[in-house]
């Protein structure tokens, strides 16, 4: 039976970044709430928080020191990004799309080598080739739903529709390679839901907090049971959905020299933020 990760909170290393690496890390897992085609769980795979941050929902009690010196800077870190830039995020989004995503492109397949190398931990088996491909294929099944249900065809289902947006924020969140916001986009809640943070309308974040907790729970809970049980072929079937989404988000290439430069440099950068949170876990390990 394989291990899971679990966030230690004692030595050197976890003593200098018990706080500020989870608080830093929550303000860009952050962004994929906001920005779609931006997976929060892709992030935490590449910032390697995302096997504590499961255990940490899925078992709050064990460990629970450990678990607050993580979840609580990395809910910090979130909300700060969430409430305080939403603005910025939205505008960014919305006037440089192009640069902005090619920053997050650069972080993620920058990420994608040692996302490899963690599945490979115990061997590797070329049945886990179909884990890869499973996972491709549910990313164009979860976001070509919606396009097949029709856009707002949740909007009579009473009290449901209020918590679905909670719902699908959760799923989101948590399985990697699915993108919140976009998935939200998809189903027709982001606008709605974007507005609500900015405005802090509770009547509308209340439903959805109420969604959101249950799922991340349930969820959390399934995939810290499969990553103990079946952690390569869970892993590689991650590897899919984020190569699925990466082909999914991909916004095309640039159309002028300018932008051409702009989005190379944010590629550019992105891929070397991801190449220093890699390092840092090197040392780690």
């Amino acid at each position: 039976m394989s291990t899971v990760k679990v966030w230690k909170g004692s030595g050197p290393m976890a003593k200098e970044q018990s706080f500020w690496y989870p608080l830093a890390s929550g303000f860009v897992i952050g962004l994929g709430m906001v920005i779609p085609g931006v997976s929060g769980g892709v992030l935490a795979m590449v910032l390697g928080l995302y096997e504590p941050i499961v255990a940490a929902v899925a078992n709050p009690f064990k460990n629970w020191r450990d678990n607050i010196r993580l979840m609580v800077p990395l809910g910090i870190g979130s909300a700060v990004c969430l409430f305080f830039l939403a603005r910025v995020l939205e505008y960014l989004f919305a006037q440089h799309t192009l640069p902005v995503l090619y920053f997050f492109f650069g972080l993620v397949i920058a990420g994608l080598p040692s996302m490899v190398n963690m599945a490979n931990q115990q061997g590797f088996r070329l049945s886990f080739l179909v884990s890869l491909v499973a996972g491709v294929i549910a990313l164009f099944l979860a976001t070509s739903l919606p396009r097949y249900m029709g856009q707002g065809s949740l909007e009579t289902v009473g009290i449901l529709n209020s918590l679905m947006p909670g719902v699908v924020l959760g799923i989101g969140l948590v399985i990697p390679g699915l993108s919140a916001s976009f998935l939200l986009i998809a189903f027709g809640f982001y606008e709605s839901l974007l507005r609500a943070v900015v405005e802090l309308d509770l009547m509308l974040l209340i439903p959805v907090a109420l969604g959101a907790f249950p799922t991340l729970v349930l969820v959390s809970s399934m995939m810290h049971r499969l990553f103990s049980e079946k952690r390569g072929f869970i892993s590689y079937g991650i590897i899919g959905l984020m190569l699925g989404s990466l082909w999914v988000a991909f916004p095309g290439w640039p159309r002028t020299a300018r932008e051409l430069m702009l989005c190379a440099v944010l590629f550019g950068g992105g891929a070397w933020i991801a190449s220093l949170f890699i390092q840092r876990q090197m040392i780690e390990k």
